[in-house]
Protein backbone atom coordinates (compact mmCIF):
# COMPACT_ATOMS: atom_id res chain seq x y z
CA UNK A 1 0.00 0.00 0.00
CA UNK A 2 2.80 2.30 1.14
CA UNK A 3 4.47 1.63 -2.62
CA UNK A 4 1.47 2.25 -4.21
CA UNK A 5 0.80 5.62 -2.78
CA UNK A 6 4.30 6.42 -3.32
CA UNK A 7 4.19 5.48 -7.05
CA UNK A 8 0.91 7.51 -7.45
CA UNK A 9 2.66 10.27 -6.08
CA UNK A 10 5.71 10.06 -8.56
CA UNK A 11 3.82 10.03 -11.51
CA UNK A 12 1.23 12.70 -11.07
CA UNK A 13 4.88 14.57 -10.74
CA UNK A 14 5.88 13.60 -13.61
CA UNK A 15 2.00 14.05 -15.74
CA UNK A 16 2.45 17.35 -17.06
CA UNK A 17 0.75 20.63 -15.96
CA UNK A 18 -1.81 20.21 -12.78
CA UNK A 19 -5.22 21.63 -11.73
CA UNK A 20 -3.36 25.07 -10.88
CA UNK A 21 -1.84 25.63 -13.67
CA UNK A 22 -5.52 25.08 -15.33
CA UNK A 23 -6.78 27.48 -12.81
CA UNK A 24 -4.45 29.96 -13.17
CA UNK A 25 -5.95 30.73 -16.80
CA UNK A 26 -8.65 31.80 -15.73
CA UNK A 27 -8.25 35.61 -15.35
CA UNK A 28 -10.43 36.59 -12.23
CA UNK A 29 -8.26 34.47 -10.24
CA UNK A 30 -5.10 36.31 -9.28
CA UNK A 31 -1.15 34.61 -9.40
CA UNK A 32 -0.86 35.46 -5.71
CA UNK A 33 -4.22 33.63 -5.09
CA UNK A 34 -2.54 30.50 -6.93
CA UNK A 35 0.92 30.90 -5.22
CA UNK A 36 -1.05 30.59 -1.93
CA UNK A 37 -3.36 27.52 -2.90
CA UNK A 38 0.20 25.77 -4.18
CA UNK A 39 1.77 26.38 -0.51
CA UNK A 40 -1.62 25.82 1.50
CA UNK A 41 -1.57 22.41 0.35
CA UNK A 42 1.76 21.30 -0.85
CA UNK A 43 1.92 20.85 -4.59
CA UNK A 44 4.96 22.73 -4.59
CA UNK A 45 6.68 20.28 -2.76
CA UNK A 46 8.83 17.65 -4.39
CA UNK A 47 6.49 14.10 -4.44
CA UNK A 48 8.31 12.26 -1.85
CA UNK A 49 7.46 15.33 0.55
CA UNK A 50 4.01 15.39 -1.00
CA UNK A 51 3.59 11.81 0.23
CA UNK A 52 5.31 12.15 3.63
CA UNK A 53 2.20 15.09 3.99
CA UNK A 54 -0.63 12.75 2.67
CA UNK A 55 0.81 9.88 5.12
CA UNK A 56 0.62 12.10 8.33
CA UNK A 57 -2.72 13.60 7.23
CA UNK A 58 -4.13 9.93 6.90
CA UNK A 59 -2.53 8.65 10.25
CA UNK A 60 -4.89 11.77 11.44
CA UNK A 61 -8.15 11.09 9.82
CA UNK A 62 -7.79 13.58 7.10
CA UNK A 63 -8.01 12.15 3.71
CA UNK A 64 -7.08 15.64 2.01
CA UNK A 65 -9.31 18.19 -0.06
CA UNK A 66 -10.55 17.85 -3.49
CA UNK A 67 -9.84 20.86 -5.74
CA UNK A 68 -12.60 20.09 -8.93
CA UNK A 69 -15.06 19.72 -5.86
CA UNK A 70 -14.06 22.04 -2.96
CA UNK A 71 -14.96 19.26 -0.48
CA UNK A 72 -12.66 16.64 1.85
CA UNK A 73 -12.23 13.73 -0.15
CA UNK A 74 -13.69 11.57 2.76
CA UNK A 75 -16.90 13.06 2.10
CA UNK A 76 -16.81 12.47 -1.39
CA UNK A 77 -15.49 9.00 -1.08
CA UNK A 78 -18.88 8.46 1.54
CA UNK A 79 -21.21 9.50 -0.62
CA UNK A 80 -20.45 7.72 -3.54
CA UNK A 81 -19.09 4.30 -2.49
CA UNK A 82 -22.35 3.06 -1.67
CA UNK A 83 -23.84 3.70 -5.06
CA UNK A 84 -20.83 1.63 -6.56
CA UNK A 85 -21.19 -1.58 -4.41
CA UNK A 86 -25.02 -1.35 -4.97
CA UNK A 87 -24.38 -1.31 -8.85
CA UNK A 88 -21.46 -4.23 -8.57
CA UNK A 89 -23.91 -6.43 -6.39
CA UNK A 90 -26.49 -6.33 -9.01
CA UNK A 91 -23.99 -7.00 -11.58
CA UNK A 92 -21.81 -9.96 -10.94
CA UNK A 93 -25.16 -11.43 -8.83
CA UNK A 94 -26.89 -11.78 -12.53
CA UNK A 95 -23.21 -12.27 -14.19
CA UNK A 96 -22.56 -15.32 -12.43
CA UNK A 97 -25.91 -16.73 -11.98
CA UNK A 98 -26.05 -16.16 -15.89
CA UNK A 99 -22.90 -17.35 -15.85
CA UNK A 100 -23.04 -20.53 -14.32
CA UNK A 101 -26.19 -21.47 -15.92
CA UNK A 102 -24.36 -20.99 -19.53
CA UNK A 103 -21.12 -22.95 -18.49
CA UNK A 104 -22.97 -25.83 -17.24
CA UNK A 105 -25.14 -25.95 -19.98
CA UNK A 106 -22.24 -25.54 -22.25
CA UNK A 107 -20.56 -28.86 -20.63
CA UNK A 108 -23.54 -31.13 -20.35
CA UNK A 109 -24.14 -30.27 -24.07
CA UNK A 110 -20.34 -31.01 -25.15
CA UNK A 111 -19.82 -30.84 -29.02
CA UNK A 112 -23.39 -29.86 -29.64
CA UNK A 113 -25.00 -26.79 -31.28
CA UNK A 114 -25.92 -25.72 -27.99
CA UNK A 115 -22.40 -25.63 -26.63
CA UNK A 116 -20.89 -24.00 -30.24
CA UNK A 117 -23.57 -21.44 -29.95
CA UNK A 118 -22.57 -20.95 -26.04
CA UNK A 119 -19.09 -20.85 -27.02
CA UNK A 120 -19.69 -18.52 -29.70
CA UNK A 121 -21.50 -15.38 -28.35
CA UNK A 122 -19.48 -15.89 -25.05
CA UNK A 123 -16.45 -15.38 -27.59
CA UNK A 124 -17.89 -12.47 -28.89
CA UNK A 125 -18.69 -10.46 -25.70
CA UNK A 126 -15.30 -11.36 -24.50
CA UNK A 127 -13.75 -9.57 -27.64
CA UNK A 128 -16.89 -6.37 -27.48
CA UNK A 129 -15.02 -3.44 -25.14
CA UNK A 130 -16.91 -2.93 -22.20
CA UNK A 131 -17.11 0.56 -23.28
CA UNK A 132 -19.04 -0.47 -26.65
CA UNK A 133 -21.37 -2.73 -24.59
CA UNK A 134 -22.41 0.21 -22.26
CA UNK A 135 -23.16 2.41 -25.43
CA UNK A 136 -25.32 0.09 -27.48
CA UNK A 137 -27.38 -0.81 -24.13
CA UNK A 138 -27.35 3.17 -23.58
CA UNK A 139 -29.09 3.19 -27.50
CA UNK A 140 -31.54 0.19 -26.33
CA UNK A 141 -32.46 2.22 -22.74
CA UNK A 142 -33.44 4.96 -25.54
CA UNK A 143 -35.50 2.94 -27.39
CA UNK A 144 -37.12 1.44 -24.90
CA UNK A 145 -38.03 4.32 -22.34
CA UNK A 146 -35.98 3.15 -20.21
CA UNK A 147 -33.82 5.87 -17.81
CA UNK A 148 -30.16 6.90 -20.02
CA UNK A 149 -28.41 8.36 -16.75
CA UNK A 150 -28.75 8.94 -12.40
CA UNK A 151 -29.43 7.04 -9.83
CA UNK A 152 -33.17 8.04 -9.40
CA UNK A 153 -35.96 10.44 -11.66
CA UNK A 154 -36.23 12.42 -8.20
CA UNK A 155 -40.03 12.08 -8.81
CA UNK A 156 -41.72 9.90 -5.53
CA UNK A 157 -44.83 9.31 -6.93
CA UNK A 158 -46.82 6.35 -4.98
CA UNK A 159 -45.05 4.79 -1.80
CA UNK A 160 -43.14 1.87 -3.55
CA UNK A 161 -41.85 4.66 -7.08
CA UNK A 162 -38.72 5.43 -5.06
CA UNK A 163 -38.01 1.33 -5.55
CA UNK A 164 -39.11 0.77 -8.74
CA UNK A 165 -37.37 4.22 -10.03
CA UNK A 166 -33.92 3.08 -8.24
CA UNK A 167 -34.69 -0.67 -10.27
CA UNK A 168 -35.21 0.94 -13.37
CA UNK A 169 -32.08 3.27 -13.38
CA UNK A 170 -29.81 0.40 -12.15
CA UNK A 171 -31.13 -1.97 -14.82
CA UNK A 172 -28.67 -1.03 -17.90
CA UNK A 173 -25.57 -0.38 -15.73
CA UNK A 174 -25.78 -3.85 -14.20
CA UNK A 175 -26.62 -5.40 -17.42
CA UNK A 176 -23.80 -3.84 -18.97
CA UNK A 177 -20.91 -4.81 -16.03
CA UNK A 178 -22.69 -8.35 -16.03
CA UNK A 179 -22.30 -8.44 -20.26
CA UNK A 180 -18.67 -7.93 -19.27
CA UNK A 181 -17.98 -10.48 -16.92
CA UNK A 182 -20.54 -13.00 -17.73
CA UNK A 183 -18.56 -14.36 -20.53
CA UNK A 184 -15.57 -15.54 -18.81
CA UNK A 185 -17.32 -17.16 -15.93
CA UNK A 186 -19.17 -18.61 -18.91
CA UNK A 187 -16.03 -20.18 -20.31
CA UNK A 188 -14.20 -21.05 -17.26
CA UNK A 189 -17.40 -22.71 -15.84
CA UNK A 190 -17.28 -25.05 -19.15
CA UNK A 191 -14.11 -25.55 -19.10
CA UNK A 192 -13.54 -26.67 -15.36
CA UNK A 193 -16.85 -28.38 -15.79
CA UNK A 194 -15.16 -30.64 -19.13
CA UNK A 195 -11.58 -31.03 -17.20
CA UNK A 196 -13.76 -32.18 -13.90
CA UNK A 197 -15.78 -34.76 -16.48
CA UNK A 198 -12.56 -36.13 -17.60
CA UNK A 199 -10.41 -36.83 -14.74
CA UNK A 200 -9.00 -40.00 -14.05
CA UNK A 201 -10.22 -39.89 -10.53
CA UNK A 202 -13.95 -39.23 -8.61
CA UNK A 203 -16.21 -38.38 -11.93
CA UNK A 204 -14.85 -41.11 -13.87
CA UNK A 205 -15.08 -43.50 -10.62
CA UNK A 206 -18.62 -42.54 -10.26
CA UNK A 207 -19.94 -43.13 -13.57
CA UNK A 208 -18.44 -46.52 -13.12
CA UNK A 209 -20.82 -47.28 -10.31
CA UNK A 210 -23.60 -46.38 -12.67
CA UNK A 211 -24.87 -42.94 -11.51
CA UNK A 212 -27.05 -40.75 -13.96
CA UNK A 213 -25.29 -38.01 -16.31
CA UNK A 214 -27.20 -34.96 -14.46
CA UNK A 215 -25.96 -36.48 -11.30
CA UNK A 216 -22.86 -36.76 -12.20
CA UNK A 217 -22.54 -33.29 -13.50
CA UNK A 218 -23.92 -31.22 -10.74
CA UNK A 219 -22.84 -33.13 -7.87
CA UNK A 220 -20.20 -34.35 -8.67
CA UNK A 221 -17.65 -32.44 -11.29
CA UNK A 222 -19.68 -29.10 -9.99
CA UNK A 223 -18.02 -29.62 -6.66
CA UNK A 224 -14.23 -30.81 -8.26
CA UNK A 225 -14.68 -27.63 -11.15
CA UNK A 226 -15.60 -24.91 -8.03
CA UNK A 227 -11.89 -24.89 -6.70
CA UNK A 228 -10.69 -22.95 -9.52
CA UNK A 229 -13.65 -20.83 -10.14
CA UNK A 230 -12.62 -18.94 -6.76
CA UNK A 231 -9.61 -17.05 -8.04
CA UNK A 232 -11.91 -15.64 -10.72
CA UNK A 233 -14.51 -14.82 -8.25
CA UNK A 234 -11.58 -13.27 -6.14
CA UNK A 235 -10.56 -10.75 -9.16
CA UNK A 236 -13.97 -10.14 -9.42
CA UNK A 237 -14.67 -8.70 -6.49
CA UNK A 238 -11.23 -6.63 -6.40
CA UNK A 239 -12.01 -5.47 -10.07
CA UNK A 240 -15.18 -3.48 -8.51
CA UNK A 241 -14.25 -0.10 -9.13
CA UNK A 242 -12.23 -0.69 -12.36
CA UNK A 243 -14.60 -2.75 -13.83
CA UNK A 244 -17.51 -0.52 -13.40
CA UNK A 245 -15.64 3.19 -14.22
CA UNK A 246 -16.54 2.82 -18.13
CA UNK A 247 -20.10 2.01 -17.47
CA UNK A 248 -20.34 4.71 -14.31
CA UNK A 249 -19.13 7.36 -17.08
CA UNK A 250 -20.90 6.07 -20.13
CA UNK A 251 -23.91 6.10 -18.24
CA UNK A 252 -23.80 8.64 -15.74
CA UNK A 253 -23.82 6.24 -12.70
CA UNK A 254 -22.96 8.34 -9.86
CA UNK A 255 -20.46 6.07 -8.25
CA UNK A 256 -16.90 6.12 -7.21
CA UNK A 257 -15.82 5.23 -11.03
CA UNK A 258 -17.25 8.63 -12.22
CA UNK A 259 -15.62 10.10 -9.17
CA UNK A 260 -11.90 8.32 -10.46
CA UNK A 261 -12.64 9.36 -13.69
CA UNK A 262 -13.43 12.75 -12.92
CA UNK A 263 -10.07 13.25 -10.75
CA UNK A 264 -7.52 11.64 -13.38
CA UNK A 265 -8.86 14.28 -16.17
CA UNK A 266 -9.29 17.12 -13.94
CA UNK A 267 -5.82 16.25 -12.44
CA UNK A 268 -7.16 16.10 -8.85
CA UNK A 269 -4.16 15.16 -6.91
CA UNK A 270 -5.38 13.93 -3.55
CA UNK A 271 -8.20 12.55 -4.79
CA UNK A 272 -6.59 10.49 -7.17
CA UNK A 273 -4.00 9.16 -4.94
CA UNK A 274 -7.07 8.09 -2.48
CA UNK A 275 -9.00 6.28 -5.44
CA UNK A 276 -5.96 4.73 -6.01
CA UNK A 277 -5.25 3.12 -2.61
CA UNK A 278 -9.23 2.23 -2.60
CA UNK A 279 -8.70 0.23 -5.78
CA UNK A 280 -5.14 -1.69 -4.26
CA UNK A 281 -7.53 -2.68 -1.12
CA UNK A 282 -10.11 -4.35 -3.26
CA UNK A 283 -7.24 -5.59 -5.18
CA UNK A 284 -5.92 -7.48 -1.41
CA UNK A 285 -9.26 -7.93 -0.34
CA UNK A 286 -10.24 -9.90 -3.63
CA UNK A 287 -7.04 -11.68 -3.28
CA UNK A 288 -7.79 -12.67 0.26
CA UNK A 289 -11.17 -13.72 -0.37
CA UNK A 290 -9.60 -16.43 -3.45
CA UNK A 291 -7.31 -17.72 -0.54
CA UNK A 292 -10.28 -18.67 1.70
CA UNK A 293 -12.20 -20.08 -0.45
CA UNK A 294 -9.73 -21.77 -2.65
CA UNK A 295 -8.87 -23.47 1.14
CA UNK A 296 -12.53 -24.32 1.76
CA UNK A 297 -12.92 -25.75 -1.81
CA UNK A 298 -9.32 -27.77 -2.03
CA UNK A 299 -8.30 -28.92 1.96
CA UNK A 300 -5.51 -29.68 -0.48
CA UNK A 301 -4.01 -26.23 -0.46
CA UNK A 302 -3.97 -25.67 3.15
CA UNK A 303 -0.22 -26.60 3.32
CA UNK A 304 0.82 -25.04 -0.09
Amino acid sequence: MVLVALLTFLLIDFAPGGYLDDLATNPEISAESIARMRTQFGLDLPFYRKFWRWTTSIAAGDFGYSFVYQRPVKQLIAERILNTILLNIVALTLAWGVGLALGIGAAAARGSPVDWAIGSATAILQACPGVIVAVMLLALAARLGLPIGGLTAGDPGAANAGVLDRVRHLLMPATAIALVWLPAIARHMRAALVAALDAPYNVLGARARGIGPWRLLLVHALREALAPLSTLFGLSLSAILSASLVVEVVMSWPGIGQLAYDAVFKRDVFLVVDLVQLSAILLLVGNAVSDLLLRRLDPRTAGA
